[in-house]
C-alpha cells in the first residue's frame, strides 16, 4: 500500500490540520512514554527524568502561553489605537462639516434677508410711483 499518496490524498482533501497535528503529538508523547518506561535505567532516574521532562514541558507551555498573551495583548492596543485615532478623525471631520453647515446656513439666512430688503425697496418705489401716477391722472382729470 502507497501509504504517503494515501497521505497526501487525505491531506489534500482537508482544509484544517488541527487532527494531523494533534495525531503527531499524541504519537510523538506515546513514543516518549514508551521509551522512557523500556529504557535500562532504573525506577528512581526513570521517575526523575519523567518530572524533569514535564517540568521542563510544562515550563515551556508557560513560556508559549505568557508570549501568546503579550503578543494578544499588543495586538488588542494596537487596534484600541486605531479605533481611537479613526474615532477622533472622524469626529472632526463631522466637526467641522457641521461648522460649514452652519456657516452656510448663516450666508443662506443674510442671502434670503437681503432679498426680502431689496424686494420690500423695489414694492416701496413701486407704490410710490403708482402713487405719483395716481396724482398725476387725478390732476389731469382736475384740470380736464
Amino acid at each position: 500500500m502507497d501509504y504517503k499518496k494515501l497521505i497526501n490524498d487525505h491531506l489534500g482533501k482537508q482544509t484544517d490540520k488541527t487532527p494531523v497535528v494533534v495525531a503527531l503529538l499524541a504519537g510523538l508523547a506515546v513514543g516518549a512514554a514508551l521509551g522512557v518506561l523500556f529504557a535500562p535505567s532504573s525506577g528512581s532516574e526513570t521517575r526523575n527524568l519523567l518530572a524533569d521532562k514535564t517540568k521542563d514541558l510544562a515550563d515551556n507551555a508557560k513560556d508559549k502561553l505568557q508570549t501568546y498573551k503579550e503578543k494578544l495583548k499588543d495586538g488588542a492596543d494596537q487596534i484600541a489605537d486605531t479605533a481611537k485615532n479613526k474615532y477622533q478623525t472622524y469626529g472632526e471631520k463631522l466637526q467641522n462639516g457641521a461648522d460649514e453647515l452652519v456657516d452656510l446656513k448663516d450666508r443662506a439666512v443674510e442671502t434670503v434677508k437681503s432679498k426680502f430688503n431689496d424686494a420690500k425697496d423695489d414694492i416701496k418705489d413701486a407704490k410710490e410711483e403708482i402713487k405719483d401716477k395716481a396724482n398725476a391722472v387725478k390732476s389731469d382729470i382736475e384740470n380736464a
